[in-house]
Parts: structure tokens; C-alpha cells; sequence
């Protein structure tokens, strides 16, 4: 007979991944600092990762308070893929781009137009389009530069994947930078402050303060604008 799971169980196993996140993105820091712009950015992937996991944790703890019962098995299978880790990570998006390019051109037109003007509207549908086509391609593309950073690999007969050459300082620096916002998101609002969850989550606000001794998390650091 396999063992179930409790929701207290749960409820720590989604802590220490949020606790894991923020080292594991303090730690990538530190090598964005030092010029190792390839490994930090594979330890903030792996840093959404554990983002992820406190995000499903939670919800199969949910699951657990409404009768569902989780055997361990079942529970590691739930966080096997990586995929599935990055799109449960993600908790924000964030849009980039020169003025000479088109996401940058809506991004200046909205700006520039009175809220809630047609102008202003036709560009608001427009990044209201951009947001989900990233939202639905981003997970797996994050997934995929965690690879590349990590991995010398054939990418065709005549070219070498280096992931100390591939990755640069600006990469980097806004890979970890939107890491850091969504994680400074949790670590408010869902945990240090409880604030918001004492109405998002009235039972999982008592459940966080009845722990007497949970971690204490990594306060939020966002990088340093690279050097040019």
C-alpha cells in the first residue's frame, strides 16, 4: 500500500522550494557578478523551477484540504517536468525592445497615447497579443536556454554549442532580473508580509503562521545593470 501525504508535508515541501529559489537565485547572482553569465543563468532557470514547485505543492495541497488523497509517487511525478516547473513558475510578464523594434514601437505608442484613448486601446489589444504569445512559448524556451547554458552540444556539422560564449552579459542580467520579480512577488505578498494571502488564502495565512519555526527566505536581489 503506498503511503499518502499530508498537507502539512506538502505545506513544508512548498516552503523549502520557495527557499530553494531564492539561494539558488542569490547564487546566480554572485555569477553574473564574477562574469559566469552561462551558469547563472542555468542556476535562475533552475531557480523558476523550484518557483514552480512551491506553486504546484500549494495547489496539490489544496487538493489534499478538499479530500484527494497523494501517495509519494505521485507526488514526485507531479514535479518531474521541467516544462511543467517553468509554466508553473511563471507569475509575470515582462516585455522588452528598442524603439526601432515592433514591441518596443507599441510599448512607445501606448505610452504616448492618452489612457484610454482609441490610440491607446489599439495598443493595449496589441500587447494583450504579445503577452500571450510569450506566456505560451516562454516556459519551454527558458527550458531550452537552461540547456544551452549548461551543455556544449552539435548544433550542425559545423558549429559547437559554447555556452561561456553564447550567453551574454545582457542575457543574463534580464534573465535573472525577471527571475528575481516574480520570486520577490512570493516572498512579499505570499509569505513574509501574509498581508495578501490573510485574504487570497485565509487557510493557508494560519497555516504559515501555526508553523513557529519555517524558514526565514533570502531577501530579494536584483542584478547590476551590466557594464558596457
Amino acid at each position: 500500500m503506498s503511503t499518502t501525504v499530508s498537507a502539512q508535508f506538502l505545506l513544508e515541501g512548498a516552503v523549502y522550494a520557495l527557499e530553494q529559489c531564492g539561494l539558488l537565485l542569490r547564487e546566480a547572482n554572485v555569477l553574473y557578478q564574477n562574469g559566469s553569465y552561462a551558469s547563472a543563468v542555468a542556476l535562475a532557470a533552475f531557480a523558476r523551477e523550484e518557483l514552480g514547485r512551491w506553486t504546484i505543492l500549494l495547489d496539490l495541497r489544496r487538493k489534499i484540504l478538499r479530500g484527494h488523497h497523494l501517495t509519494i509517487r505521485q507526488l514526485q511525478k507531479a514535479c518531474e517536468n521541467h516544462v511543467r516547473k517553468q509554466i508553473a513558475g511563471m507569475k509575470s510578464i515582462t516585455l522588452r525592445g528598442d524603439r526601432d523594434s515592433g514591441v518596443g514601437k507599441v510599448l512607445h505608442a501606448r505610452m504616448m497615447a492618452a489612457p484610454g484613448s482609441a490610440e491607446w486601446k489599439a495598443a493595449q489589444q496589441q500587447i494583450d497579443q504579445i503577452d500571450q504569445q510569450k506566456m505560451k512559448r516562454e516556459p519551454d524556451e527558458r527550458h531550452k536556454l537552461r540547456t544551452s547554458a549548461l551543455y556544449v552540444d552539435a548544433k550542425s556539422a559545423e558549429k559547437w554549442n559554447r555556452p561561456a560564449k553564447e550567453i551574454s552579459a545582457m542575457l543574463a542580467h534580464n534573465f535573472i532580473a525577471d527571475a528575481v520579480n516574480d520570486y520577490s512577488i512570493q516572498y512579499g505578498q505570499w509569505y513574509t508580509k501574509l498581508d495578501f494571502v490573510k485574504s487570497a488564502d485565509p487557510e493557508l495565512h494560519d497555516a504559515l503562521l501555526q508553523w513557529t519555526d519555517r524558514p526565514e527566505l533570502t531577501p530579494p536581489e536584483h542584478p547590476r545593470w551590466p557594464e558596457t
